[in-house]
């Protein structure tokens, strides 16, 4: 989740001084790039967790990703011009990350459920930091 934040500002910092872009032709939606980056994220993680080598892993994730976009019916060019359209535009950028943030939250505790274990509590202080 850390890493997610740092990606975030990094995001921001990057952003800060640019103009915003027009919408690509082909603009995914919303709730469709949401469920996308969940599921990139996820696959990450995974990818993070399970295996040692790094080319290995890069490898991996390669795979896990063109899979995420074939399950979700879009071309890698369509991600790619939706989520430069996201890093040019930052204030969306954080609203659709507020929400991914929150969709990989409630993934983490339905699979401790499924697990047998407790979900693990909201984090309060990153309530309090989109609150500031």
């Amino acid at each position: 989740m850390k890493r997610l934040f740092y990606i975030l500002f990094c995001l921001t910092l990057l952003g800060c001084s640019q103009e915003e872009q027009q919408k690509p032709e082909h603009l995914l939606s919303r709730d469709k790039m949401i469920q996308i980056l969940a599921d990139v994220h996820t696959a990450e993680a995974t990818v993070e967790h399970q295996v040692v080598y790094p080319d290995t892993a890069l490898m991996t994730f390669n795979y896990l990703q063109q899979q995420i976009l074939k399950k979700h019916k879009i071309s890698e060019q369509e991600f790619r011009d939706t989520y430069n359209y996201y890093l040019d535009n930052l204030k969306e950028m954080d609203k659709l990350y507020e929400i991914i943030i929150d969709t990989l939250s409630v993934r983490e505790s339905k699979a401790r459920v499924q697990a047998g274990q407790e979900p693990v509590p909201a984090d309060t202080s990153a309530g309090m930091e989109r609150s500031q």
